[in-house]
């Protein structure tokens, strides 16, 4: 018996083989038996090894010998039942102090597919029933095509075993989204307005210089990933087996949740000022706040559109826009006058002057137009308003107010505008 290092048990047995032959003639009386004739000697030898092999098989990103990952989906999110899987790169790794010969080789393959119910908190894998199995043994083969019909949105685990003959096994598992039915809407009944301008313009008019702010809060939705929450964060494997670079830890699909907004994953801003070309799209920072500020050295009399383009996680998407417009200036009132008998004063003698007068005056607003008019008459002195009114906003030239009021002698006239 011999060791081979420390992982290699060795056993060596030899077999000797001899003797001779006596033979006895029947035909005699007496039975006469011959002298003996010996056997040629023979010795066989044969050497049966024991190949201790503990180590499990690896992929070569673990040591960083290749670029590939252990198990390759052809899309992470499909459209299409149909999904090549791949499973490149393995190799049953010598034990520690071993010598080559006692890696024991991998045996076989074998792809698992499994649902993954959505939850309003972690995610976990249902193991109990296996969407898809299939085993292949180590040969050239080191791919599969997985054929997942679904009639709505589904979530899957694609789990790879590699085992080795020594019955090691290894395992590296992916994420796959199936959607060929989910689609983007808005949500009419929550804000997509321009939240620097003004409320009381319904959000349509900017009467500052600063940013233009715009926000969208809830406003575009994938339905079905609002009321299934299928991105959320997933449970580790429950043995807690699948680890560093078998584990689905980055890009698409990762355990630690996919950021989104009701199932969209990004927004894209660009604007035009007044009837020119938009910009070209930029993506928005911080897209979990569903707002966008920007500052445009903005002016009097100009008009901006913004168009918002959400994207969600199949990478549908869903366009809209929103108007505003700038004026921080006042309106402009020139030119009041009381006018009597064609001449244009701002005195009154008597109390009985103002009912053959008139009111005149200009206004305008050169960026927003006028909303309404609105003027008071009454007396200086103590400051009482004698009479009030509106104007309505239509075009208007020549305007003239009338007064029948009632003045004392001595008092002074209060006329104001606003």
């Amino acid at each position: 018996m011999k060791c081979i290092l420390c992982c290699r048990l060795c056993l060596e047995f030899e077999a000797k083989a001899g003797g001779y032959l006596k033979s006895i003639d029947t035909r005699a009386y007496t039975h006469i038996t011959s002298r003996p004739v010996p056997y040629t000697k023979v010795t066989k030898q044969r050497t049966v090894c024991y190949i201790y092999d503990n180590a499990p098989p690896e992929h070569c990103s673990k040591s960083g010998s290749c670029s590939s990952e252990p198990l390759t989906l052809q899309r992470r999110i499909t459209r299409s039942a149909l999904s090549m899987v791949q499973f490149n790169g393995w190799l049953d790794p010598v034990p520690s102090e071993g010598a080559s010969e006692t890696a024991s080789s991998i045996e076989s393959y074998q792809i698992t597919v499994n649902e993954v119910p959505s939850s309003n908190d972690s995610l976990k894998v249902d193991y109990t029933k296996n969407t898809y199995t299939r085993k292949v043994l180590s040969s050239a083969v080191h791919e599969m095509e997985l054929n997942l019909t679904s009639n709505s949105p589904r979530l899957y685990c694609i789990t790879l075993e590699v085992k080795d003959i020594a019955d090691n096994v290894r395992q590296s598992r992916r994420f796959m989204l199936y959607d060929s039915t989910s689609f983007i809407e808005t949500w009419k009944d929550n804000p997509y307005k321009f939240d620097s301008a003004s409320k009381e313009t319904n959000f349509t008019w900017q009467t500052h210089h600063n940013d233009i702010c715009l926000n969208w809060t809830n406003y575009f939705i994938n339905m079905f990933y609002l009321q299934n929450k299928l991105l959320n964060k997933i449970e580790s494997e429950p043995d807690g087996i699948i680890t560093g670079v078998y584990e689905q830890t980055t890009g698409l699909l990762p355990v630690g949740g996919t950021p989104n907004v009701h199932g969209i994953i990004e927004y894209y801003v660009s604007w035009k000022l007044n009837n020119g070309a938009f910009t070209v799209e930029q993506l928005v920072p911080n897209f979990l706040n569903q707002r966008f500020c920007t500052n445009l050295n903005i002016a009097d009399g100009q008009t901006y559109t913004f168009n918002i383009r959400a994207v969600d996680i199949v990478d549908n998407s869903f366009n809209e826009s929103r108007t505003v417009y700038i004026d921080r200036s006042p309106p402009h009132i020139n030119n009041i006058w009381l006018k009597k008998d064609g001449y244009e004063m701002l005195y009154v003698h008597n109390s009985t002057d103002l009912s053959k007068m008139q009111m005149t005056f200009d206004a305008l607003d050169p960026h927003s137009g006028l909303h309404k008019i609105k003027w008071e008459f009454g007396i200086a002195v103590t400051s009482t308003v004698l009479t009030t009114g509106y104007l309505p906003v239509v075009p208007i030239k020549n305007v003239s107010i009338f007064f029948i009021v009632g003045v004392a002698n001595d008092s002074s006239i209060l006329l104001t505008q606003t």
